[in-house]
């Protein structure tokens, strides 16, 4: 904002001289954020006492804010008589309730006490029909966080004493007070500003002098209303894609066991068909391989020495017992080893006897 320093000081000085003036008011009355959204759209341009007093018409007609948010704002409008701007404020205020409906799934807005500030914001400034004025009002005084509401007189005196620059618009002036001005002291300069701004600028506002404060218009173009049904549309596509993505990975899930199964048992039968059959003529070799491999097992079992039976494992229960072999005497076993020594040395000693005769 232009001229920062110079609005810092001047508010400064302001705001210590209200002090002295006006001494110590009571802060204006918190309640919950939806009737704060319906007092900040009905007191933009009049007094709070005035709004509180057209919030207690309503009360008596509705039971709650629900059966508020399905009043035609023509039948709304009737019961508030005489009102300034009251076709325009009652279009806005329906507005407001059907898209906090529409967003919460009810027409309250308890839940957002307990988020973040800037989710905060975010979802105020979402809601149709408010504008910077009523935002402000919903945090401050519903919401219990900082900021500082201007309506139409407050923003027409701040504007008068220099404390911000005429020339920005009302939610740039918003901010630059709420970065000047603590929050343990926004209630009080709040109370202390409107009193003044009142007192001051009362006749001017209800002159229509003063700059206004109003809400977005809806856009009620057919080109707009196609926009949004088309996007209505798409969003419904989104989400049901979606879903249709969650159920194929569930019935997958449920289904991968089975499929499993299935690929290992065709792996076992397709590995079954590749192995011919015994007896069939793709398992029998050809006649001459037939010979071989039987030439070859012959050979085998002739050059295959016999199984030696361990002397210490006894035979089996049942089995037939080898035949004994004769026992051979111990002077026969001796006379046939002498006999297989003593021929050697006889060969020898004739053989010796020949070379000696032909030798003489």
């Amino acid at each position: 904002m232009r001229g920062a320093t110079e609005c810092a000081r001047r508010l400064k000085t302001l705001f210590s001289s209200l002090r002295a003036k006006l001494g110590k008011l009571s802060p204006p009355a918190a309640g919950d954020p939806i009737t704060q959204l319906i007092v900040g759209v009905l007191s933009r341009d009049v007094p709070e006492s005035k709004a509180r007093e057209a919030l207690d018409r309503i009360r008596s007609v509705v039971v709650d804010y629900n059966e508020l948010r399905v009043i035609p704002a023509i039948e709304l409008a009737e019961m508030l008589g005489e009102y300034p701007d009251v076709r325009l404020k009652c279009e806005d205020i329906s507005r407001a309730l059907n898209k906090v409906f529409a967003l919460r799934h009810a027409v309250t807005l308890d839940d957002v006490v307990d988020m973040p500030r800037k989710e905060a914001r975010a979802l105020l400034e979402q809601l149709d029909g408010l504008e910077a004025y009523s935002r402000a009002r919903i945090r401050l005084l519903g919401l219990q966080q900082h900021a500082i509401p201007l309506d139409e007189a407050m923003w027409a005196y701040a504007c008068q004493e220099g404390i911000v620059d005429a020339r920005c618009a009302l939610e740039e002036a918003q901010a630059f007070l709420e970065r000047r001005i603590s929050e343990e002291e926004a209630l009080e300069f709040v109370a202390l500003l409107n009193r003044q701004a009142w007192s001051e600028m009362g006749a001017a506002v209800r002159r229509g002098e003063c700059a206004r404060i109003t809400s977005v218009p809806p856009d009620r173009t057919a080109r707009n209303m196609l926009q949004a049904v088309g996007a209505l549309a798409e969003q419904q596509r989104a989400s049901d894609a979606q879903a249709e993505t969650a159920g194929q990975r569930r019935a997958a899930a449920a289904a991968a066991p089975t499929a499993r199964r299935q690929r290992v048992s065709a792996r076992v039968v397709k590995v079954r068909q590749s192995k011919p059959a015994a007896g069939s003529p793709e398992s029998s070799p050809p006649p001459a391989e037939q010979g071989k491999t039987r030439s070859s097992s012959r050979k085998r079992q002739a050059t295959a020495k016999p199984a030696r039976r361990s002397r210490k494992s006894p035979p089996a229960q049942g089995a037939a017992k080898p035949a004994a072999k004769p026992k051979s005497s111990t002077k026969t076993a001796r006379r046939r080893t002498a006999k297989g020594k003593s021929a050697p040395r006889a060969a020898s000693a004739k053989r010796a006897a020949r070379r000696k005769a032909s030798a003489e």
